[in-house]
């Protein structure tokens, strides 16, 4: 599995906690080898999800996302067990469909899948949230962007990284603050049925951020070619952004592009690594090549 696997050991976990042995194993990993995660199935139909991380930073995230959250919102796996001696997992139950990005689908199923999407996402930001994180929101993308930004300095113009240094700032965050995030939001982590609808999965990332990092990825890919779409999720969500907020998402997009860079290029992921370029060259960053 990419290098990290999922030991006997933790499907034997697995089945004692589910009650039930699975006779298929099927390896859902992607290829960053950050998460294993396989589908468990057994003959009479049962289902359920199996995951491991490699950074006890993520499966800390993904637990707390599902033990807080999850409960209060719909089409959202349950977590049914979690080990934390190592290796630590997750167990959690399996949501019908299959990936929206898995294969080409018709645009009345966008259209549907991303106004369901604007509607779930407007009830992930709603959750009652106290911040209790002493660093301001700005002070805290500050230091983000200045660590993604020495990890990308071998793979941007120090132009390049100037730039963005300077364009992001303080006034961007002005009003804003945290909510719950889901921070990997977008066709990739949708699974879609078309009896059941929409499901979300993949908590890994997910904390309390502003709101618009669960917004960038879909303005950079799938908005950009189909704007119909993002009307869909604005009228689920059920409202517009302003113009601050939209100053606020083009800081948080120049973030994202530092970031795609420098983890593209880490992990040897050259498409990945493109669309951060993509990303900066859209924003009018200088220093960007072709």
């Amino acid at each position: 599995m990419a290098g990290l696997a999922l030991s006997r050991e933790l499907v034997d976990w697995a089945a004692a906690n589910l009650g039930w042995s699975p006779s298929r194993v099927h390896d859902a990993s992607w290829d960053h080898a950050e998460s294993a995660v396989a589908l468990l199935a057994s003959d009479d139909g049962r289902r359920a999800v199996l995951k491991t991380h490699r950074q006890a930073r993520k499966h800390r995230q993904e637990r707390a996302a599902l033990e807080a959250w999850a409960p209060s919102l719909p089409a959202t796996p349950t977590l049914l067990a979690a080990r934390e001696e190592s290796p630590s997992a997750l167990l959690m139950s399996a949501r019908p469909g299959e990936r929206l990005d898995a294969r080409e689908r018709p645009r009345s199923t966008l259209l549907r899948a991303h106004e369901a999407a604007g509607a779930w996402l407007r009830r992930l930001h709603a959750l009652p949230f106290v911040d209790g994180d002493p660093l301001p929101l700005a002070d805290a993308v500050a230091a983000r962007l200045d660590g993604w930004s020495r990890r990308a300095a071998d793979h941007l113009a120090p132009e390049t990284l100037r730039w963005v240094a300077t364009s992001v700032g303080e006034a961007d965050f002005a009003g804003a603050r945290r909510v719950p995030c889901h921070r990997d939001f977008g066709p990739r982590n949708w699974l879609w049925d078309d009896a059941a609808g929409l499901s979300v999965i993949d908590f890994e990332h997910a904390r309390p951020d502003a709101w618009w990092v669960d917004v960038h990825r879909l303005v950079d890919d799938a908005w950009r070619t189909d704007p119909g779409l993002e009307d869909a999720f604005w009228l689920g969500y059920g409202r517009r952004p302003g113009a601050d907020e939209r100053r606020l998402g083009d800081a948080l997009r120049l973030l994202y592009a530092v970031g795609t860079v420098a983890w593209g290029a880490e992990h040897g992921d050259a498409p990945f690594e493109a669309q951060g370029h993509a990303v900066l060259r859209r924003l009018g960053t200088p220093g960007v090549g072709a």
